[in-house]
């Protein structure tokens, strides 16, 4: 009888010892779990980024064509305004792509990540430079209807 105790109680002991174990393996792998989301997420932003650095690119190239091609001076400026706006829009864009794979490298370091306030933060930054992606892809929108209404006012 005494036995059955001390193994009951042994058991018991080893029960509550497990328990912390299980619930930090399960805290680590949320944290893990959450760590590969906030990746795929920044990847996301990154192929939109390139794609919108793809289109200014290609607007970029044909204002410039145009810019050749037009017939009267009013028209190549206007082109050549386009243009070099379109250039600085790149370049907005290539920064906050950089700018985005810095915030990738931080959310990967392990060690900073530990700190809560400082996930929080991280997790406020991508959500700004997911904002910011969304804002240049409406400024190329508008860019691409104003250099759209510019072709049709270009005689032909």
């Amino acid at each position: 009888m005494k036995a059955i105790i001390v193994n009951f109680v042994i058991s018991g002991m080893l029960l509550l010892m497990t328990v912390p174990a299980l619930s930090q393996q399960t805290g680590q792998q949320q944290q893990q779990q959450q760590q590969m989301q906030q990746m795929q997420q920044m990847q996301e932003m990154m192929q939109r980024m390139n794609g919108l650095m793809e289109r200014n690119q290609q607007m970029n190239r044909d204002m410039n064509q145009r810019m050749q091609q037009a017939q009267n001076e009013q028209m190549r400026n206007q082109y050549q305004m386009m243009h070099r706006f379109s250039e600085q829009m790149g370049m907005t864009l290539g920064n906050m792509k950089n700018a985005a794979e810095r915030c990738e490298m931080m959310l990967k370091d392990r060690e900073m990540m530990r700190d809560r306030q400082m996930q929080q933060d991280m997790e406020r930054m991508k959500k700004h430079l997911s904002d910011l992606t969304t804002e240049m892809d409406e400024s190329l929108k508008t860019m691409e209807r104003m250099v759209q209404r510019m072709k049709q006012r270009q005689p032909q």
